[in-house]
């Protein structure tokens, strides 16, 4: 029994470069191509979509779902963390605010620097993981599973996956439309099968 399970970031959103937590902006033109261009000739492998309920993840994993007739699951725990008051503003505007040194102390170490008014990492970490670790269990038979979500919540299943400290959580980058496979033969051994990598290759 397996279990492969495929981490696909959101797209551009069309908004422009913000701090987007739970703020629900759309995709831009460009991130629908982004993520179009993951799917572009091929026939998915997936079983199953599972998405975050934000639009910008929510959008592109119901075309995909009514494209290949796949069944979908949106799942609130997969929301990206909320940023409090930052949530929302463009990384200009909080780079000339009073909170700019507070942000950089959030980049370091999200865990012991919380956003003001935000999601806790570690409350963060374990919304995720209550949602993430039955994917892993409650499997019958080989399953492929994708997850179509944000990029804290992706570093945050690759942390656990790979047992990095949170002082290195952004030390990953996690591109718009990137692709990441984890592959499990136990629950409690999953692999990174590849980071960045394309269903094509």
């Amino acid at each position: 029994m397996t279990i492969t399970i495929d981490l696909l970031r959101h797209g551009d959103v069309a908004g422009g470069t913000k701090l987007l937590g739970h703020s629900d902006e759309p995709l831009s033109e460009l991130g629908w191509q982004q993520l179009r261009s993951v799917v572009d000739g091929i026939t998915p492998p997936w079983t199953k979509i599972i998405s975050s309920p934000l639009q910008r993840c929510h959008a592109f994993a119901e075309e995909l779902s009514d494209r290949f007739d796949l069944p979908l699951t949106v799942d609130q725990h997969f929301r990206e963390i909320s940023f409090g008051k930052w949530d929302g503003l463009s990384f200009a505007e909080l780079y000339e605010s009073p909170d700019a040194d507070r942000l950089l102390r959030f980049w370091q170490n999200p865990s012991e620097n919380p956003a003001p008014g935000g999601e806790a990492y570690d409350e963060f970490e374990q919304r995720v993981f209550s949602a993430w670790q039955p994917l892993l269990e409650n499997v019958d038979d080989d399953q492929h599973y994708l997850l179509v979500a944000h990029g804290g919540v992706i570093r945050t299943i690759l942390r656990y996956v790979l047992a990095f400290p949170t002082e290195h959580f952004f030390r990953l980058d996690v591109p718009y439309a990137c692709l990441t496979r984890i592959r499990a033969e136990t629950p409690d051994y999953p692999r990174l099968l590849f980071l960045g990598g394309n269903l094509g290759g």
